[in-house]
């Protein structure tokens, strides 16, 4: 919304500069996008603001509504036009009855329907003032009736429209919804086929406008127009906005009524409109006004109570101060008092309760002077619960270990729900079906979160994104052959495709499953959880490339490589893993003692073995801290060899020993008898060789 700061001044009194005037208002809520200054065509200058009003403002979409809030802002009286007052004494002879009919079949939908008839006019250029206002604000001048509408628009914020009387079938005007299929062509050249939810003003057989949104090219005011009808009415804003949508009509007038309009300003701004056009157009105004208005509306009047005026702003307000501050406003106050009546006036629709009115104090007395006071009540800490902390260490590791976080449906296939069933569930479970589901592809809560996954890998891959690792933290539902139903939150992962081109990995070599344990190990040793291996066989895996984990002793998952049958992404290998968070959860909110800093030093040893290759580095792990009991702390493989310079059957792996007393330092007589243990242990139980 453009305005004009010179006609603003016509109303009330601006003692402050364009840009001072434009911090007040957007201190007030009505947020300035612009000033400039305008050039006109005889090169005088204007400042010109551009207003951005919120939907529940529209009030503030004319320069009467601006003027009203800088009154009330500044504290300056305000000078508005009666044109009512001046319209009855220039009336003619003839009565509009005698001249017009008007039928309204949709009071609903147009509450309010006002019809002037003007006679005789003549249509051409408007005065240099009026060119000049219109082109302040950016309005293209076209002639003097219809420059008249579009000046009251901007002036009062109501929309009129003028009607060439003599294309008015049988001068009758019909406020009725549109025949199915009816042709229409608006004044932008648009031609359109109604439907029976369009609002439209029609004549005897046709439409004629598009009510509250635009006029017809068979109606318009032409130069040869001699007799015109002023229409100014309301429409329902919905029917408005939504047959602006539908038919993609934007105009100025559909801005207005979308937001509501005055109901008392309807004559009002008709009546300028119409003394305006008899003054600079001339023509003899019909006597008397068509006025349908079914149902009047009826004032509003909202109680206010001072206390909880100054309660909700934390201000100390007396009954003066808050009516004088509303009075500005145009609200009328019965009385200042603590509980005190508020009428609202006609043109502030959104004022409806209470809070409203405390809202309106505080913006015209200042969001400025409204006082900080800081709670005097505890702030009472958020408790973050153990299964958060360890869906967060989960996203943590996994996404610091280059996984990507997927988020699915929680339901899926019936098919593959049944084929994942044994992800958590027992043989004898059963799946849970939907009774409403979204489609076939969603008919099941899901067994399993892998599904989700590998169809979001096939994605992926169409899309030629080769390397892929993927988690999701969510939630898996079964029910027990007694009916039982069950909800468990999981994690699942999965990887597949070729290692990035990194100088830290193989080229040309795929993820496999030791990066997916990888991983999990990662995770366990943040949350300082043993993990072991155990025997596990699930239907969906590779028999002898899969395993379950579990931590102490209690099952916590499986992973391994997925079966080809339900391997969805094609011919890459997906391994994948999950596990019961639930599990994790419970191991890890076990309590762990502390344990001190130990006094004395570590001593360190490093021993490379050749041994078989079906000998795993746990069982040579284990050994060794057996043997080495009590003095060995730590064990850690730090690499595995196997290639040309050793044999075929053979590996090498190198472990970093540890070794600690907490009551001395240990010296090497201690520490090498131990070691010469450990590496004949070695030699005896798994037929080792120390590495040369």
């Amino acid at each position: 919304m453009k305005v004009q700061v010179d006609w603003l001044k016509e109303y009330t009194e601006i003692d402050v500069p364009a840009d001072e005037l434009g911090h007040v208002l957007t201190m007030a809520g009505l947020e300035i996008e612009s000033h400039e200054t305008v050039e006109l065509p005889d090169g005088e200058k204007g400042d010109v603001l551009e207003l951005n009003v919120t939907p529940n403002r529209g009030y503030c979409l004319s320069h009467i509504g601006v003027a009203r809030e800088v009154s009330a802002l500044l504290n300056k009286a305000l000078k508005l036009p009666d044109p009512l007052k001046t319209l009855e004494p220039e009336w003619g002879t003839v009565a509009v009855e005698d001249r017009l009919s008007v039928e309204n079949l949709e009071p609903e939908l147009c509450p309010r329907y006002c019809a002037l008839v003007i006679e005789n006019v003549k249509v051409g250029p408007s005065p240099k003032w009026l060119r000049d206002r219109l082109t302040a604000i950016g309005l293209r001048p076209i002639n003097n009736i219809v420059d008249i509408t579009n000046f009251v628009m901007m002036e009062y914020g109501q929309p009129l429209h003028a009607f060439d009387r003599d294309l008015l079938t049988g001068n009758k005007i019909i406020i009725r919804r549109a025949k199915k299929g009816e042709p229409f062509s608006s004044l932008d050249g648009t031609e359109l086929k109604l439907e029976p939810d369009a609002l439209v003003i029609a004549d005897g057989e046709k439409p004629v406008a598009l009510a509250g949104i635009m006029g017809g090219t068979n109606s318009q005011v032409s130069e040869s127009t001699l007799h015109v009808v002023l229409e100014s009415a309301c429409f329902d804003p919905a029917t408005v906005r939504q047959g602006s949508k539908k038919y993609g009509l934007r105009s100025d007038s559909s801005y207005r009524f979308e937001r509501g309009v005055d109901w008392k300003g309807v004559v009002s701004a008709q009546a300028r409109a119409i003394l305006l056009i008899k003054e600079l157009a001339g023509g003899e105004i019909c006597s008397g006004r068509v006025d349908i208005y079914p149902e009047k509306g009826k004032p509003v009047s909202v109680s206010l109570r001072v206390s909880r005026v100054n309660q909700l702003l934390g201000a100390s307000f007396n009954a003066e101060q808050v009516q004088d501050l509303l009075s500005r406003l145009g609200m009328e106050v019965s009385s200042p008092s603590e509980n005190m009546a508020v009428k609202i006036p006609s043109f502030r629709p959104d004022l409806l309760r209470e809070v409203d009115l405390i809202e309106e104090i505080a913006r015209i007395d200042g969001f400025d002077k409204v006082d900080t006071v800081y709670p005097v009540a505890g702030v009472t800490p958020v408790k973050i619960s153990a299964k958060q902390n360890i869906v967060k260490k989960v996203r943590e590791v996994f996404c610091y270990a280059g996984f990507s976080e997927t988020v699915h449906y929680s339901f899926i296939e019936q098919a593959h729900a049944e084929e994942f069933k044994t992800a958590f569930a027992e043989e004898s479970d059963r799946v849970i079906g939907l009774k409403n589901p979204l489609s076939s592809e969603y008919d099941t809560m899901r067994t399993s979160l892998l599904p989700g996954l590998l169809k979001t890998a096939a994605l992926n891959l169409n899309k030629g994104q080769k390397p892929l690792k993927l988690f999701e933290v969510g939630s898996v539902y079964f029910s027990d052959s007694a009916g039982a139903r069950e909800e468990r939150a999981v994690l699942s992962a999965i990887v597949l495709g070729p290692y990035e081109l990194t100088p830290w990995k193989s080229r040309g070599k795929e993820y496999d499953f030791y990066d997916l344990k990888g991983a999990l190990e990662t995770l366990t040793a943040h949350l300082h959880l043993p993990l072991n291996n155990c025997p596990d066989s699930k239907s969906f895996m590779v028999s002898g490339k899969s395993e379950g984990v579990q931590i102490n002793d209690e099952a916590l998952g499986y992973l391994g490589q997925i079966a080809s049958k339900q391997n969805l992404v094609g011919e890459l290998d997906v391994y994948a893993l999950e596990i019961d968070l639930g599990v994790l959860e419970k191991s890890a909110s076990c309590s762990r003692q502390f344990q001190p800093i130990p006094k004395f030093p570590e001593t360190y040893r490093d021993i490379s073995i050749l041994v078989d290759r079906t000998i795993t580095s746990e069982k040579v792990e284990d050994l060794i801290l057996k043997t080495g009991s009590p003095l060995i702390q730590k064990v850690e493989l730090y690499d595995h060899f196997e290639g040309k310079k050793i044999q075929a059957d053979k590996k090498s792996l190198t472990f970093a020993l540890s070794f600690q007393s907490a009551e001395r330092t240990l010296s090497d007589e201690e520490v090498s008898p131990l070691f010469e243990k450990i590496i004949q242990t070695l030699k005896s139980e798994l037929g080792a060789s120390l590495r040369e």
